[in-house]
């Protein structure tokens, strides 16, 4: 029953199920998902798109690269700064900026970056 219905019927909210807490709770999921929201749109403007191949990140590249580890150090000395980001995307290479941020999920991408299974 929404809010209204109660009102209209002369309940309660607490009549009806609804508490408090469970409204706290729904606050709470409501700002995660939209700094989630946030973070994806900060990526999205960005420029990286999903499937898009990284060749480059910062100071990491094909040459160097050993593990995500080596991102994920330079993600956390470029917190605010914009990196350099080298894509391939449909058979095409593309020159992006993204700026590591703290946003309310973790890291300071709001993406995940997977190893490419050859």
């Amino acid at each position: 029953m929404s809010e209204k219905e109660t009102r209209e019927s002369g309940g309660s909210p607490e009549a009806s199920g609804v508490t408090a807490s469970y409204i706290q709770e729904l606050i709470r999921r409501k700002e995660e998902i939209e700094a989630q929201i946030k973070a994806n749109y900060d990526v999205l403007e960005s420029g990286l798109q999903v499937d898009d191949k990284i060749v480059e990140f910062g100071s990491v590249n094909t040459q160097n690269f050993q593990s995500l580890q080596n991102i994920g150090t330079v993600v956390q000395h470029s917190e605010g700064k914009p990196l350099n980001v080298t894509v391939i995307r449909r058979g095409e290479k593309y020159q992006l900026r993204l700026v590591p941020t703290r946003w309310a999920g973790k890291g300071l991408l709001g993406c995940n970056i997977i190893p490419l299974q050859r």
